[in-house]
């Protein structure tokens, strides 16, 4: 059984069901920049450097959420928002911080030990939906363009990966 038991409807999420989903993380920017997006992917939750329990319990929702889709992405506000689920319904009861999990990833990306897609001409509105669970319209709408831009590099990676023939190369 996984760190959070079962949800109001009797369902065990189930941890690594969906392995290639992706997390995307709110990238604070510089002054006068655009805000952006790092997409990983969901094992970057389980580096040694992500505090526990908390990247596990993100784990666990995020590949195991029994709604979760291959190739879909989701945000810790899509977390928040699906926590509500168990009755254990908010991060406090929980006993995690998903913004310290969220910080140690973005921090092991930006010394190069996890893999990350850096995605970016995110609007004040969306970069506020990425935080704000009640916003799930613009959160929606942001998850939809970005999983295209995703996609598109999915394909060069492929293309990339084929042509030079890197069998043990990983996307994210």
């Amino acid at each position: 059984m996984g760190l959070l038991g079962p949800n109001a409807d009797g369902e065990l999420p189930q941890p690594g069901r969906v392995p290639d989903c992706y997390l995307g993380l709110r990238l604070d920017p510089p002054a006068a920049e655009t805000p952006e997006v790092l997409v990983v992917a969901p094992a970057a939750l389980q580096h040694r450097a992500v505090p526990r329990p908390d990247g596990s319990v993100l784990y666990e929702l995020v590949t195991g959420h029994p709604d979760r889709t291959p190739r879909e992405l989701v945000f810790l506000a899509d977390l928040t928002v699906e926590l509500r689920a168990w009755p254990t319904d908010t991060w406090t009861k929980v006993g995690i911080d998903p913004q310290a999990a969220a910080g140690a990833v973005v921090a092991g990306w930006q010394r190069g030990d996890l893999l990350g897609l850096r995605l970016g001409g995110l609007t004040a509105e969306e970069a506020l939906a990425l935080e704000r669970p009640a916003m799930t319209y613009v959160r929606g709408q942001l998850g939809d363009r970005l999983q295209r831009q995703l996609a598109r590099a999915y394909r060069r990676w492929l293309q990339h990966r084929f042509s030079d023939h890197l069998s043990g190369d990983r996307f994210l």
